[in-house]
């Protein structure tokens, strides 16, 4: 074998595992890139749950107090409530995918997202638990 047909030879096996590689090394970067992006995610939500608990708190404090007539009362606390639960069902779906497009990076627009779905989550809930007329 000549030496220009092992320089070819050895050209035409780099580009062979370059172009096979290439993918692999592209999906791991994205895994990576998902896997952060779902972690900001859980992190931003345990942030919201974090504020359910605390208003509902207060609301207990206020109600306690007699600051709160019972009927609003009840009607803030079940609200509330059922916003806990859907961040932390929202919390156990970031296991199977992330619930935010991958394409929302600023924070403002994160923190909007989980709260349009949260939104969303909560009057689907109402939807389906409403009595028919």
């Amino acid at each position: 074998m000549s030496t220009g047909g092992l320089i070819f030879f050895v050209m035409l096996l780099a580009g062979t595992v370059l172009l096979a590689g290439a993918p692999l090394l592209r999906r791991e970067a994205e895994s990576e890139a998902d896997a952060l992006h779902i972690q900001k995610q859980r992190e931003r939500l345990l942030v919201y749950y974090e504020r359910v608990l605390t208003n509902l708190r207060d609301l207990d404090e206020d109600h306690a107090t007699g600051k709160m007539p019972d009927d609003t009362y009840a009607s803030e606390r079940e609200d509330w409530v059922q916003r806990g639960i859907e961040v932390l069902k929202t919390l156990d779906a970031l296991a199977d995918h992330s619930v935010i497009p991958a394409s929302v990076h600023d924070d403002a627009a994160v923190d909007e997202a989980i709260d349009d779905a949260i939104e969303a989550a909560i009057a689907a809930r109402r939807r389906a638990t409403r009595p028919a007329n």
